[in-house]
């Protein structure tokens, strides 16, 4: 596959992906980690699996013969991702939707780029590809603040927000703990992209095994998708018995309920494995080209939805000329990063 096909499957991953999550608004009688959890165990260990024993012949030979510290390494990586994701929801309960998304969307962005440019092929940094792929990196990243600060505005014009930013700001300690933890939630989030870009000699055992570029990515994700969600598990444990919300799963009335977490989770693993077919079609510079192209995809998508399913009903002319505005450097953006991927 070409890199114009692969920038066309990142495409395809960050609207899958920034779609996943609209189910939860017909789910309005779970709690959160109800719904998160369902999500979780079939987002991180039953589509993974699946995909897996689906696409890459002989598996477990694959993962036998794979050195110990390839496989710790993706393992950690995923650990760390679930502890990411965990801090991502702490954040938005702490300090608000917009300040938590600008931060860890905005770090995310930067450092799941960045670093596998500058530890993996330095001698591109300042190069033409190099230089296009920076410049794409740095609009997107406007586009993300933009975009935030249109949220924090559409925050504070709603009524049903104001009293969550007073009590913000009113409880520095409570502020200053959730920048924490949007700081490690954006930090952390890039580790997913990590376990596929320092995860190449699995890529290239699964190879060995007959399993087709598209369907090399699939080896990582089950390793390191489990050990995320030990960590996010865990989390929603502890709210299970801190809200006595575990009785909920079996709420009259509800059944469908599971059928939409089942949904998130396909949607949400079916766009990382586009993902990581995208990536695997850009070649090297794939974990640094295609983690932008897909998070401004991401962002572009649900602020559609956000737009479709009435969030932005009453909010100011201005604000929506704000967020229209940093949806343009998102587009912007994501056309200067495929338009690197044919930079010689």
């Amino acid at each position: 596959m070409s890199a114009s096909g692969g920038v066309l499957l990142a495409l395809v991953a960050g609207i899958l992906n920034g779609s996943f999550a609209t189910p939860t608004k017909y789910a309005s009688r779970w709690r959160w980690e109800n719904v998160w959890a369902l999500w979780a165990v079939v987002a991180f260990f039953v589509v993974p699996w699946t995909i897996a024993f689906m696409t890459v012949p002989h598996l477990g030979a694959v993962y036998a013969a794979a050195q110990t510290a390839t496989l710790l390494k993706v393992i950690g990586f995923g650990a760390a991702y679930g502890i990411a994701a965990v801090c991502f929801g702490l954040g938005v309960d702490a300090i608000g939707i917009a300040l938590n998304f600008a931060i860890a969307l905005g770090l995310s962005t930067v450092v799941g780029s960045l670093v596998p440019l500058v530890s993996i092929h330095p001698e591109e940094i300042l190069a033409a590809k190099g230089l296009a792929v920076e410049a794409g990196i740095a609009i997107v990243l406007l586009g993300i603040i933009v975009c935030a600060i249109a949220g924090k505005a559409k925050e504070r014009e709603l009524a049903a927000s104001v009293r969550s930013q007073e009590a913000v700001t009113r409880n520095p300690a409570r502020f200053k703990t959730g920048l924490i933890f949007a700081i490690i939630a954006g930090v952390g989030s890039p580790f997913l992209n990590f376990g596929l870009a320092f995860g190449g000699p699995l890529l290239s055992r699964a190879a060995d095994e007959g399993a087709s570029t598209a369907s090399q990515p699939n080896v990582i994700w089950p390793l390191m998708l489990t050990a995320t969600l030990v960590p996010y598990l865990a989390y929603c444990a502890y709210l299970w018995r801190k809200n006595g919300s575990f009785r909920l799963f079996t709420l009259p009335g509800t059944a469908s309920y599971w059928m939409l977490g089942a949904l998130m989770g396909v949607l949400w693993m079916s766009s990382i494995a586009i993902y990581g077919t995208a990536s695997a079609s850009m070649a090297e510079m794939g974990p640094v080209l295609g983690w932008p192209l897909f998070m401004s995809a991401i962002i572009i998508t649900s602020n559609v939805w956000g737009f479709a399913t009435g969030e932005w009903r009453g909010v100011r002319q201005g604000t929506i000329s704000i967020v229209s505005g940093g949806m343009v450097l998102l587009i912007f953006g994501f056309c200067i990063l495929a338009w690197s991927s044919r930079v010689a």
